[in-house]
Protein backbone atom coordinates (compact mmCIF):
# COMPACT_ATOMS: atom_id res chain seq x y z
CA UNK A 1 0.00 0.00 0.00
CA UNK A 2 1.30 3.39 -0.75
CA UNK A 3 1.13 5.35 2.59
CA UNK A 4 1.69 8.61 1.25
CA UNK A 5 -1.13 8.33 -1.63
CA UNK A 6 -3.55 6.53 0.93
CA UNK A 7 -3.02 9.59 3.59
CA UNK A 8 -3.35 12.09 1.15
CA UNK A 9 -6.70 10.34 -0.34
CA UNK A 10 -7.90 10.27 3.79
CA UNK A 11 -7.44 14.00 4.41
CA UNK A 12 -9.30 14.82 0.98
CA UNK A 13 -12.11 12.36 1.29
CA UNK A 14 -12.50 13.93 4.68
CA UNK A 15 -12.36 17.14 3.26
CA UNK A 16 -14.85 16.76 0.96
CA UNK A 17 -17.42 13.57 2.55
CA UNK A 18 -17.97 16.60 5.43
CA UNK A 19 -18.09 19.41 2.80
CA UNK A 20 -20.68 17.71 0.97
CA UNK A 21 -22.54 16.74 4.14
CA UNK A 22 -23.21 20.47 4.79
CA UNK A 23 -25.56 21.57 1.80
CA UNK A 24 -27.04 18.32 2.10
CA UNK A 25 -27.93 18.50 5.59
CA UNK A 26 -28.31 21.87 6.49
CA UNK A 27 -29.37 23.20 3.37
CA UNK A 28 -31.54 20.21 1.40
CA UNK A 29 -32.82 18.47 4.36
CA UNK A 30 -33.38 21.32 7.12
CA UNK A 31 -37.05 21.71 6.89
CA UNK A 32 -37.26 18.18 7.44
CA UNK A 33 -34.96 18.09 10.16
CA UNK A 34 -36.92 20.93 11.81
CA UNK A 35 -39.82 19.24 11.82
CA UNK A 36 -38.75 16.71 13.96
CA UNK A 37 -39.37 16.85 17.33
CA UNK A 38 -36.00 14.30 18.27
CA UNK A 39 -33.72 17.27 16.98
CA UNK A 40 -31.35 18.94 19.39
CA UNK A 41 -31.11 22.58 19.40
CA UNK A 42 -28.32 23.82 17.03
CA UNK A 43 -26.64 25.42 20.89
CA UNK A 44 -26.45 21.45 21.76
CA UNK A 45 -25.48 20.42 18.47
CA UNK A 46 -22.42 22.45 17.89
CA UNK A 47 -21.24 21.00 21.34
CA UNK A 48 -20.95 18.06 19.98
CA UNK A 49 -19.13 18.83 16.12
CA UNK A 50 -15.96 17.62 17.39
CA UNK A 51 -17.33 14.65 17.50
CA UNK A 52 -19.03 14.70 13.90
CA UNK A 53 -15.86 15.53 12.81
CA UNK A 54 -14.30 12.42 14.24
CA UNK A 55 -17.34 10.26 13.06
CA UNK A 56 -16.13 11.35 9.72
CA UNK A 57 -12.41 11.09 10.02
CA UNK A 58 -12.87 7.41 11.11
CA UNK A 59 -15.32 6.94 8.36
CA UNK A 60 -12.81 8.57 5.63
CA UNK A 61 -9.79 6.51 6.66
CA UNK A 62 -12.25 2.87 6.48
CA UNK A 63 -13.67 4.41 3.19
CA UNK A 64 -10.30 4.26 1.67
CA UNK A 65 -8.64 1.37 2.84
CA UNK A 66 -11.47 -0.50 1.27
CA UNK A 67 -11.22 1.52 -1.81
CA UNK A 68 -7.64 0.87 -2.35
CA UNK A 69 -8.16 -2.92 -1.64
CA UNK A 70 -10.23 -3.10 -4.58
CA UNK A 71 -8.59 -0.68 -6.68
CA UNK A 72 -7.75 -2.09 -10.21
CA UNK A 73 -5.10 0.02 -11.90
CA UNK A 74 -5.69 -0.97 -15.42
CA UNK A 75 -9.53 0.27 -14.84
CA UNK A 76 -10.65 3.88 -15.55
CA UNK A 77 -10.65 5.47 -11.71
CA UNK A 78 -14.46 7.68 -13.19
CA UNK A 79 -16.01 3.76 -13.40
CA UNK A 80 -14.24 2.76 -10.45
CA UNK A 81 -15.44 5.76 -8.66
CA UNK A 82 -18.93 5.49 -9.50
CA UNK A 83 -19.02 1.39 -8.87
CA UNK A 84 -17.10 2.41 -5.33
CA UNK A 85 -19.60 5.04 -4.72
CA UNK A 86 -22.76 2.94 -5.78
CA UNK A 87 -21.50 -0.21 -3.63
CA UNK A 88 -20.97 1.86 -0.89
CA UNK A 89 -24.29 3.54 -0.71
CA UNK A 90 -26.30 0.67 -1.19
CA UNK A 91 -24.10 -0.81 1.80
CA UNK A 92 -25.29 1.98 3.86
CA UNK A 93 -28.98 2.62 2.54
CA UNK A 94 -30.79 0.11 5.01
CA UNK A 95 -29.45 2.73 7.86
CA UNK A 96 -32.18 4.89 6.33
CA UNK A 97 -34.77 2.21 6.69
CA UNK A 98 -33.54 1.32 9.83
CA UNK A 99 -34.02 4.68 11.41
CA UNK A 100 -37.52 5.33 10.53
CA UNK A 101 -38.29 1.78 12.21
CA UNK A 102 -36.43 2.79 14.73
CA UNK A 103 -36.80 6.67 15.29
CA UNK A 104 -39.82 9.14 14.76
CA UNK A 105 -38.59 10.24 11.74
CA UNK A 106 -40.91 10.08 8.32
CA UNK A 107 -40.80 7.76 5.80
CA UNK A 108 -40.23 10.39 3.17
CA UNK A 109 -37.42 11.72 4.92
CA UNK A 110 -35.80 7.89 5.05
CA UNK A 111 -36.34 8.11 1.68
CA UNK A 112 -34.95 11.32 1.08
CA UNK A 113 -31.77 10.22 2.93
CA UNK A 114 -31.12 7.04 1.14
CA UNK A 115 -31.16 9.04 -2.17
CA UNK A 116 -28.80 11.81 -1.26
CA UNK A 117 -26.68 9.32 0.44
CA UNK A 118 -26.18 7.98 -2.62
CA UNK A 119 -25.09 11.42 -4.17
CA UNK A 120 -22.84 11.98 -0.91
CA UNK A 121 -21.09 8.87 -1.16
CA UNK A 122 -20.87 8.77 -5.26
CA UNK A 123 -19.33 12.35 -4.95
CA UNK A 124 -17.06 10.91 -2.41
CA UNK A 125 -16.01 8.03 -4.12
CA UNK A 126 -15.18 10.14 -7.18
CA UNK A 127 -12.94 12.01 -5.27
CA UNK A 128 -10.98 9.07 -3.53
CA UNK A 129 -10.54 7.22 -7.15
CA UNK A 130 -9.37 10.29 -8.44
CA UNK A 131 -6.33 10.70 -5.97
CA UNK A 132 -5.91 7.10 -6.31
CA UNK A 133 -5.64 6.53 -9.68
CA UNK A 134 -2.43 6.41 -11.48
CA UNK A 135 -1.59 7.90 -14.48
CA UNK A 136 -5.40 8.50 -16.57
CA UNK A 137 -6.19 5.97 -18.16
CA UNK A 138 -8.76 6.82 -21.39
CA UNK A 139 -12.04 5.50 -21.26
CA UNK A 140 -12.80 2.91 -23.80
CA UNK A 141 -15.26 2.97 -26.37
Amino acid sequence: MDTKKYLIAVIVVFVVYSGVAYPIHQVLLRSDYESLEAVREFAEFTKRVPLLYLANLIFSLAFCYIYIQGYEPNKHWLRQGVRYGLVVATLLAPMALIGYVALPIPLLLALKLIVLNYVHLVITALVAAGVYQTPPLPLPA
